[in-house]
């Protein structure tokens, strides 16, 4: 049976006493059930794992003993970047976790100007620290053990302005585009995905994007938001010929997979 994990955002070392507390030490007794003497595995986020055990544990806190550290890696060798309009309710909450769980290693909360959801700052600031929780949880699950960078909510046009590595593609996704996944001729060094909120991008907010991207690319016919149920405000996907659902998947995170897989496979 697979060994529950913890993350700590303090740093760990070998052999040390390490004592959780607050939303951590609940998790471990009421949700993973702790008793003393259990064994568990923690990660500081920074690389690599550790064992642990149980020592003491009450309501609220939870005494832990490292064991040595364990070299474990699981991250993609492609970088990747998701520059996603912030959604409102907890679709945003499902981009940032499923994100991490299929290993980006940049998450960008884009400010749009068809964005429902208005933040600035320290209510951007508590999102923000927000779904770095988000992601920190996603990677216990998901076995990830480095977290990844959560940035601030920031403009479209400060995301584009960012000078990045010439070996890097970058693709935003618009209901227009035709080219197929098929049409990138190798895979590259880093990618970045620029992707719309519920509304999509303004006709403005569209060129400066596909002038900033390598080339624009639709993972999903008429499909460049957080999937939702249709409404007035998903007049975007009418127009775009397609068809909106409520399981909210998110379509850029496809091409992460199939990019992925296509490293993976040797295919260049």
């Amino acid at each position: 049976m697979a060994r529950p994990r913890l993350y700590s955002d303090q740093p760990l070392a070998d052999g040390e006493q390490v004592t959780l507390d607050g939303d951590r030490a609940r998790y471990a007794g009421r949700v993973l059930r702790c008793r003393r003497g259990d064994e568990l595995v923690l990660f500081d986020g920074r690389g690599g794992e550790f064992p642990a055990v149980v020592r003491e544990i009450d309501k609220q806190s939870v005494r832990l003993e490292l064991g040595d550290r364990l070299g474990r890696e699981t991250e993609s060798p492609l970088p990747v970047r998701l520059i996603q309009g912030i959604s409102r309710g907890d679709r945003m909450d499902t981009v940032v976790q499923k994100a991490t769980e299929l290993g980006v290693q940049r998450i960008s909360p884009l400010l749009a100007g068809f964005s429902v959801v208005r933040l600035a700052g320290e209510r951007a600031q508590s999102r923000r620290r927000h779904w770095q929780r988000v992601a920190a949880s996603a990677c216990e699950q998901c076995g990830r053990n480095r977290l990844p960078q959560v940035d601030a909510p920031a403009a479209l046009a400060d995301c584009l302005a960012e000078r990045v590595a010439a070996d890097t593609l970058r693709l935003v996704l618009v209901p227009q585009a035709t080219p197929a996944l098929a049409a990138i001729a190798q895979t590259p060094a880093a990618l970045e995905l620029l992707i719309g909120p519920e509304g999509g991008f303004s006709d403005a907010e569209q060129a400066q994007a596909v002038a900033a991207a390598s080339r624009p690319w639709a993972s999903v016919p008429g499909c460049c938001a957080p999937r939702r149920r249709r409404s007035p405000r998903s007049r975007w996907c009418s127009r775009a010929g397609a068809t909106c659902d409520a399981d909210q998947g998110v379509s850029p995170l496809i091409i992460c997979c199939e990019l992925r897989g296509r490293e993976s496979a040797g295919i260049r």
